[in-house]
Order: C-alpha cells, then sequence, then structure tokens
C-alpha cells in the first residue's frame, strides 16, 4: 500500500500549529518543533525517560505474574514473555518512526489525522482515552489494595478515599519531566517489595506444590492470564507523549530497548520462583499472599508508591490530552491559534477541575467493581493491543508504507490481524470471568 506524499503529510500536521520550517534532524532537536515559545521549565533526558518507561510499565501486572504462570504453565507463560519483549521494543521503534513522519505531533491522534483523516484521529483519542480511563480505575485499585494491606485496614472506601487526595494533590504537577523523582522512586520501591517477596518465597515455600509445564484446563483463565502480561507490558499509549517531553526524541527507541529487558527480567524471575514456591494454588495478587508479618506489609506500603506513580502518569497524559482538545476546539471557534503544545502550558485551574473528575470516577468504580485481575484482562482485550500493535501498524502502513521493506510490510499486517483477534478472544474470556466474579464475590 503506498504511502500518502509528504506534502499530504505536512499538509496535515499544518493543522496543528505553525508552518514554520524544520530542522533537518527533528528527533535531535532541543527546542519545539513548533514555531511557538517553549514555556516547560524542564525536558526529560533519556535517563527520565527510562525511570518514566519504567514507572509506566513495570508495575502491578508485575504481582500477577506467578499466576499468570500457574494458568498458562511454565513453558507458554515464558513464551509469552519472550515474545512481548521483542513485540514491545519493536512497537517503540515504530512509534517513533511515526513521530518524525509527523513532526508537529503533539497528541497520539496528530499522527492518526495524518495518516487517516478525522476518522485516523477519532480512532486514537476512542482508544486511548477508554484505556487511560480504565487504567486510572485499575491504578486506583492497586494503590488502595496496597494502602489497605500496609495498613492492616480492610476499609476500602477510607483507603480509596486517602488516595484520591494524594492523587489530587501530586497531579496538580504538570510537567513529567518534574515528577521524574518521584517515578523514580516508584520503581526503587518496586524493585525492593520484589526483592522481600522473592526472600521470603524461597525461604518458605508451600510444601507439596504443583507445577506444570503445560497448563491445559480451563481456557478462559489462561486467555485472561495471557492478557494480565499483554498489560504487564502496556505503555504505547503514552509513547507520543513521552517522546514530545524529550531532549532528544531521537533517543526513545533506546531507552525503549533498555526498559523492556528489564521488565522482563523482573517478570520471569517473580514469575517462575512465585509458581514454583506456591504451585497451582498461588494467590492471584502473590504480595498479598505473603502473609502479614512486618516485612510484608512494608513490602505492600513500598508498591503503593509505585501505584501512585503510575497513576500520576496516566492521569498527566489524559488530563493533558483532554484539555488540548477542548483548547484546539476553542481556537477554532474563535479563529486564533492553540498555543498548547505541552502539559505545562495548561492553566493551573482547568487541569485542577479536569484531574479531580477523572481522579472521582475511578475512585468510585474501583471501590464498586473490585476485582483486579478480571479488569485488567477486560481493559487489555478492549484497549491495550489495539493501542500497541493495531493502531501503530496501520499508520506505518499508510505514513510510511512506500519506505518500509516487503517483510516488514507483511509482519504490519500480521500483527493487525493478530492483535484483532486476540482482542476478540480475550474480551470474551475477560467477560466470563467478570461475571463469574460478580457471582462469587471473588477478588
Amino acid at each position: 500500500m503506498p504511502g500518502p506524499r509528504k506534502e499530504d503529510i505536512a499538509g496535515s500536521s499544518s493543522q496543528l500549529g505553525s508552518s514554520a520550517p524544520q530542522p533537518d534532524s527533528p528527533c535531535e532537536a532541543e527546542v519545539p518543533l513548533l514555531g511557538l515559545d517553549d514555556k516547560r521549565t524542564c525536558r526529560a533526558s533519556w535517563a527520565v525517560t527510562v525511570a518514566m518507561l519504567l514507572s509506566l510499565q513495570l508495575g502491578w501486572g508485575l504481582w500477577l505474574t506467578p499466576a499468570d504462570f500457574a494458568r498458562l504453565g511454565w513453558v507458554p507463560a515464558t513464551a509469552v514473555i519472550v515474545v512481548l519483549t521483542l513485540s514491545t521494543i519493536y512497537s517503540g521503534t515504530l512509534l517513533l518512526r511515526l513521530y518524525q513522519a509527523v513532526p508537529n505531533a503533539v497528541l497520539f491522534g496528530d499522527i492518526g489525522e495524518a495518516a487517516a483523516g478525522s476518522k485516523g484521529r477519532s480512532l486514537v483519542y476512542w482508544t486511548v482515552y477508554s484505556l487511560d480511563a480504565t487504567r486510572c480505575i485499575i491504578l486506583h485499585l492497586a494503590a488502595t489494595q496496597s494502602l489497605q494491606h500496609a495498613a492492616n485496614n480492610s476499609d476500602c472506601l477510607l483507603c480509596g478515599a486517602i488516595v484520591a487526595v494524594i492523587a489530587l494533590v501530586l497531579g496538580q504537577v504538570k510537567s513529567l519531566a518534574d515528577m521524574g523523582w518521584f517515578l523514580s522512586m516508584g520503581t526503587a520501591a518496586q524493585l525492593f517489595a520484589m526483592v522481600v517477596v522473592v526472600a521470603k518465597l524461597i525461604a518458605e515455600p508451600l510444601e507439596g506444590a504443583k507445577t506444570e509445564l503445560v497448563h491445559t484446563t480451563e481456557a478462559a483463565v489462561s486467555i485472561v492470564a495471557v492478557m494480565n502480561l499483554i498489560f504487564a507490558y502496556g505503555g504505547q499509549f503514552a509513547y507520543v507523549e513521552i517522546i514530545n517531553s524529550m531532549k532528544k526524541p531521537g533517543r526513545f527507541s533506546s531507552a525503549v530497548a533498555l526498559s523492556t529487558p528489564i521488565m522482563s527480567v523482573a517478570y520471569l524471575s517473580l514469575g517462575m520462583i512465585g509458581y514454583w514456591s506456591r504451585g497451582r494454588g498461588v494467590q492471584e495478587i502473590i504480595i498479598f499472599g505473603t502473609g502479614m508479618d512486618a516485612w510484608s506489609r512494608i513490602a505492600a506500603g513500598a508498591i503503593l508508591f509505585q501505584a501512585l506513580a503510575q497513576y500520576l502518569v496516566n492521569l498527566n497524559v489524559w488530563t493533558h490530552n483532554v484539555l488540548t482538545i477542548l483548547a484546539r476546539r476553542k481556537a477554532l471557534q474563535s479563529s486564533s491559534c492553540c498555543n498548547v503544545q505541552h502539559a505545562g502550558d495548561h492553566n493551573r485551574l482547568p487541569w485542577l477541575l479536569a484531574s479531580a473528575c477523572i481522579i472521582a470516577y475511578s475512585f468510585g468504580i474501583s471501590v464498586s467493581l473490585p476485582f483486579f485481575s478480571t479488569l485488567v484482562g477486560l481493559v487489555t482485550s478492549v484497549t491495550y493491543l489495539t493501542c500497541a500493535y493495531t493502531i501503530p501498524c496501520w499508520f506505518t502502513l499508510r505514513l510510511l508504507g512506500d519506505t518500509i521493506s516487503k517483510a516488514e510490510y507483511t509482519l504490519c499486517w500480521a500483527l493487525i490481524a493478530l492483535s484483532i483477534v486476540f482482542s476478540c478472544v480475550g474480551f470474551a474470556a475477560s467477560l466470563m470471568a467478570l461475571i463469574n466474579n460478580l457471582g462469587t464475590g471473588e477478588l
């Protein structure tokens, strides 16, 4: 499929901002590509970007991996993790190339507009906003359950309200780069908790724990496990915004190439050790199955920081996206120019109101449907695969189809087909699991 002409791309991109000339190497530019004043006080370095990616992706999917191994068996679970490692690195490369093909892009939807007009933009917005909406719910629930376990308090409403207040206060930091210290602390806390849990699992294995090379029963449960692993690698919905926040966007693919193997080592290590220690009867969220002693509660407190760090990244991306769209509509109605390029360009009051609305509904739904793994599977099947593979591959064929090799052309079509099939199968399996959860009351 031939890609659009360069002048077509430029014409679409010009709707986003200025027609100022672009630098020869836009991916290495240290200044905004739009012809507007940059209001940001800080831009993300390569190291901060790696921290962002780890905070965004090395999150609560980690604590589901032992249960995922139990639902799949040694061989399938390991194979899924290897495949996701390679495909995540590839999707990061694709999104960087798409960003470079549409240098005036501020949001992922801008790339969609360049690739497929208003339909492409709408597809991105519906998918990303649906994902962000549900991901904020999941992360609010994750933080709430962490706080419950750390404080040994079963009051879900109280712990959920405390998380809401913390998120509202910290969420007023508009620049992702300015949150780098908190994101790094969240990742460090996650790794500390992992060390504590692994030590307890090795020291206290369950006598007679049984494992399987391949788990062949309960197909729907196994499919949900695959969806959970895909969730653990999810984050592509925010890649364009992260690229746009970097000092040198061209280094983004190397940041993904470093952060993704780090995640994979963590997933394999905890998944294998947890499955070996607890066998097929492993608790769904492994950290809550290690007891209520002081170390277990300290570890739960540590992952509270990671849940909050992920929550803040998602909250930031969605608030920025929504306010940017509203600003563009207002500028269009008044025939003026929209000067919003980055999160720091938004006024404080609209940012406060938008983030408060997101936090409020996340709190309400998370305490009403506290079924973590099932919600993860449902969200992943509906939006994650679409964001990570279906949309980027389709846009690549539209924008870069005449420049990529035949092998990559075939690969993109294959990923589109596979992602759609897996989305449909995963949705059906997750819906069945949710109905079962509601009937039995099991988390």
